[in-house]
């Protein structure tokens, strides 16, 4: 009676685990977080016009936050995005950033993660105008949806001219 009960036991278990899908084969690559450094990717395309985009800033939702920050130097005229981490940087797949300079040539150079994840402290800088308006433009890429997360002029003027 014992040894029935036991293998009664025995079969529910693997029932249940055929019902839930424990045994099925899935399609799904699991890969382990790499050690190599973020790729980034740069586009200079010359443009005849300042390139405008009217699409409306979209944040990111709250669990997939990714804080970035678009910063141009007044002595150099370098533009450079900055991540700060985030709760998003886990899901965060391509951070894109597209800079229009003021003599109309448009910069693109992306961050993604092709090991794993992208670093939490990584950086894309462009070479800016020294005494013009450059415009910057931010995309991240997450959960497999775009995001336009920054929009904003970049302006300085260089002190030592």
């Amino acid at each position: 009676m014992r040894y029935l009960l036991t293998a009664a036991a025995c079969c529910l278990l693997v029932l249940y685990a055929g019902f839930a899908g424990c045994t099925s084969p899935t399609q799904a690559q699991i890969q382990p977080v790499g050690t190599s450094p973020a790729t980034v990717q740069e586009t200079p395309t010359p443009a005849l016009s300042t390139v405008t985009t009217s699409e409306p800033i979209s944040p990111l939702p709250q669990s997939q936050a990714v804080y970035l920050s678009l910063t141009k130097d007044r002595p150099t005229g370098k533009i450079t995005l900055q991540c700060n981490g985030g709760p998003g940087m886990v899901a965060a797949q391509v951070i894109e950033l597209r800079v229009t300079l003021a003599d109309g040539t448009v910069v693109d150079k992306q961050l993604t993660n092709e090991n794993g994840q992208i670093p939490s402290d990584a950086t894309i800088t462009v070479q800016g105008t020294l005494d013009g308006t450059d415009h910057g433009v931010v995309w991240v890429t997450s959960a497999g949806k775009v995001y336009k997360v920054i929009d904003q002029d970049l302006s300085s003027t260089n002190p030592y001219s």
